[in-house]
């Protein structure tokens, strides 16, 4: 059995859909049971120019999972001259997490992604899909999902929408032990992936 300390957890993170694009928030603690593992933590990992997850659960496997589906969407493409559809990479996760079932990778995805349109979608721990307007996942959920849904407006702009999920990662960090070290904060549009830097985070929260 695996010791408890080998394994890196503990997260907050927030997704938001926009009429622009999607973004993205998250911390960069993980822990391994009351210890600080790692302060550094990139828990917003690229798939493709178009597409970028959240992470949440233990870290290594869902590191696994995303060099997954990064894999799966470069083949696609080189094979057909196109990129794959931000569902079908969802889909792609969805069976690669069903098929772990009876032993379950205890991951759970935010997708953001931009086709002809904004798209955002949970993936859970068993693999199950759903398209949402803003999700929550982590230990620090809690405290987050209720600052997205005190200031959540269907009409947000992307500006907005990466104040408010600077906002809800910031409670989370005040309030749960699992989440700190900073903010991580990114933006999937028609333009791309956009990371935002350490003056606009601190302009975000201001």
């Amino acid at each position: 059995m695996v010791h408890e300390f080998s394994l890196k957890k503990g997260t907050t993170t927030v997704g938001i859909k926009t009429r622009e694009g999607v973004v993205l928030a998250a911390d960069k603690r993980a822990t391994a049971g009351y210890l600080v593992a790692n302060k550094k933590v990139k828990k917003i990992l690229p798939l493709t120019e178009y597409c970028a997850i959240t992470i949440a659960g233990t870290v290594a496997q869902a590191f696994f999972l995303a060099d997954a589906l990064r894999a799966q969407a470069q083949l696609y493409s080189l094979r057909n001259g196109e990129r794959l559809a931000i569902k079908s990479i969802a889909n792609i996760a969805s069976n690669l997490l069903n098929s772990q079932k009876f032993y379950a990778l205890p991951v759970q995805l935010i997708m953001g992604g931009y086709d002809s349109s904004p798209q955002l979608l949970m993936v859970d721990f068993f693999g199950s899909v759903s398209e949402e307007e803003y999700i929550v996942t982590g230990s620090g959920s809690p405290v987050a999902m209720g600052v997205v849904v005190t200031n959540y407006k269907p009409d947000m702009t992307l500006k907005e929408a990466q104040r408010l999920c600077a906002q809800a990662i910031s409670a989370a960090i005040q309030w749960d032990t699992a989440t700190g070290e900073g903010i991580d904060v990114v933006t999937v549009s028609h333009v791309g992936i956009e990371q935002a830097d350490g003056e606009k985070i601190r302009n975000l929260l201001s």
